[in-house]
């Protein structure tokens, strides 16, 4: 498999991405801006890393987690609403704690519609659609161009998500960094015609070369984290700089398939994710509020959907 010898070691030795422990610089795949830090540690080759990625995704099977109940919700477009039904699930695990999850099957888009929004640009179409995400941006990108066993279609960045929160007077914006890795599976899970999958896995900016650090908008230069607006700001994140700025943890796993159901081809999305959002929140609290927050993004993301392909003349 290309590209084994330029990281070292492969992948990450009894390491599951798919955890809440954010990865350092010497744990992200090989890049040349990253030479000085990683030169002693051998860090992942990309091939090996995107591999593991996608072991890890095809081990999570969501028809095994516990299942909590439904949520019924509705998509607005064309002037009404139609509903849809989401599975609330979640996983227990010893080590991990607990994963919140959800499952959804759509007729209403196809397969290639959520897989242009969830997977390509993910994290730009995420902030188009989600009103609380007022910035997105990269800090690292990979240029993938050498063939993977089992994937194509490979994105690979490190990329900040900056979130508004309810109740502003009492609680800080906060900044999510994760190494968003996404990619079309070439061999898809029993069951289906075609799967795409994307994993946002945490990161420790902090253990960066400086020159990517200075790339970031959470400015720590004052001793406190502040939100530093781009020269090109929206007129909302000119409102936002110079907010007080609360780093939390994301880990999640998205897979997108397209399967027969029924004697029907329709598109199923699976979701599972872990966080923290850190701050004042107690973690009860949060646990509380992730169910419901995940369900809300499918109504979401399918309005987006159906605006766009108007938009586009589909």
């Amino acid at each position: 498999m290309a590209g084994h010898a330029e990281g070292g070691a492969g992948a990450l030795p009894g390491r599951k991405l798919l955890k809440l422990l954010p990865l350092d610089v010497t744990q992200v795949p090989h890049h040349p801006e990253l030479h000085a830090e990683q030169a002693q540690h051998h860090p992942p080759a990309l091939a090996a890393f995107v591999t593991q990625c996608l072991k890890e995704a095809n081990e999570e099977d969501f028809s095994t987690f516990h299942r909590m109940g439904e949520a019924k919700v509705a998509y607005e477009a064309e002037g009404r609403k139609h509903p849809i039904v989401i599975e609330k699930l979640k996983k227990r695990d010893d080590v991990e704690g607990t994963w919140f999850a959800r499952r959804s099957v759509h007729e209403e888009v196809s397969y290639e519609e959520l897989d242009e929004v969830l997977r390509k640009d993910h994290d730009k179409n995420e902030m188009e659609y989600t009103p609380s995400i007022y910035d997105v941006n990269t800090v690292l990108d990979w240029r993938v161009e050498e063939e993977i066993e089992g994937v194509r279609n490979v994105e690979l960045r490190i990329t900040q998500m900056h979130h508004s929160m309810p109740a502003p007077a009492l609680l800080s914006d906060r900044v999510f960094t994760v190494l968003l890795v996404s990619f079309v599976s070439t061999s898809p899970a029993p069951g289906s015609l075609a799967q795409s999958i994307d994993l946002q896995l945490p990161v420790n900016l902090s253990t960066f070369p400086a020159a990517i650090k200075e790339r970031s908008r959470a400015d720590a230069s004052s001793g406190k984290l502040i939100y530093k607006a781009p020269a090109s700001a929206t007129p909302f994140q000119q409102k936002q700089d110079g907010r007080k700025l609360v780093e939390g943890r994301y880990v999640s796993l998205e897979k997108i398939s397209k399967i027969e159901l029924d004697g029907k081809v329709v598109s199923r999305w699976d979701m599972t994710t872990d966080s923290d959002a850190e701050g004042i929140l107690p973690m009860g609290v949060q646990k509380l509020g992730i169910p419901g927050a995940i369900v809300k993004d499918v109504p979401l993301a399918l309005g987006y959907i159906i605006k766009k392909r108007g938009r586009t003349g589909e």
